[in-house]
């Protein structure tokens, strides 16, 4: 086997080495890994540090412990690539490829903007937007949580359309004839809050992509803002120019 050196061995060189024998095939889906003992005589090494190994592939979804039995290796899910452009639409994006997907809304309200909602919309204080919590899945697993605000003046009737809520940009294009146009997006790792965490089902220890976006009316105003976090072992993004 392509071992590591046993000499001060911890448990992230363990945890990387476990990780590897289950991308080359060696641990196949379904499949037990090593236990604890096993590992411990294996790289000459506390219980503990293997107990730290096997947690953290567990944690990073590799693994899942079954009580009394030990841990087998779960199916990672498929990487789907996600063009990113001036007109990126997710639903279109997904029908593309042929991918079961789906979006829905879990929260939406009526409120004042905060101040980086007055910035990026170029809002003052007083001018109410919509903010919606969106969570988007592929698949059935939930590959995104989006806070998305809308200017309330820019679409009158707006909460009429979202009773059966299936696509942002679909209410928009049936109901205002609109495609809003990406001015920009920023990306940034971070670590998720406990409630995404929740939602993506995912460990709060693992961090996630934010990306934080600008869509345009075509006439250059701001309309729409929001701030997505994504599950970064689900999505490949591709960037156009």
């Amino acid at each position: 086997m392509n071992s590591i050196d046993k000499q001060e061995v911890n448990h992230l060189e363990i945890a990387e080495y476990l990780i590897q024998m289950i991308r080359n095939g060696t641990y196949a889906v379904g499949e037990k890994i090593p236990s604890e003992h096993m590992l411990c005589g294996q790289f000459n090494v506390a219980r503990h540090v293997a107990r730290q190994a096997i947690g953290r592939i567990t944690n990073l979804g590799w693994v899942t412990p079954v009580q009394g039995k030990g841990c087998y290796v779960n199916e990672i899910p498929k990487t789907i690539p996600y063009v990113l452009s001036s007109r990126t639409r997710f639903s279109e994006n997904m029908d593309s490829q042929g991918v079961q997907h789906k979006g829905k809304l879990i929260d939406w309200k009526k409120n004042y903007p905060t101040e980086r909602e007055q910035e990026q919309l170029q809002l003052t204080a007083s001018e109410k937007i919509y903010r919606l919590e969106i969570v988007r899945y592929i698949n059935d697993q939930a590959i995104s949580v989006t806070t998305t605000s809308l200017p309330m003046d820019e679409f009158p009737y707006f909460n009429r359309y979202l009773q059966d809520f299936d696509s942002l940009y679909r209410i928009l294009l049936d109901h205002y004839h609109l495609r809003p146009i990406r001015s920009k997006s920023m990306f940034q790792a971070i670590l998720p809050l406990l409630k995404d965490a929740a939602l993506l089902e995912i460990p709060e220890s693992i961090p996630i992509i934010q990306m934080e976006s600008i869509m345009n009316h075509p006439n250059g105003t701001p309309i729409e803002y929001s701030i997505s976090r994504i599950r970064g072992d689900m999505q490949q993004y591709v960037v156009e120019f």
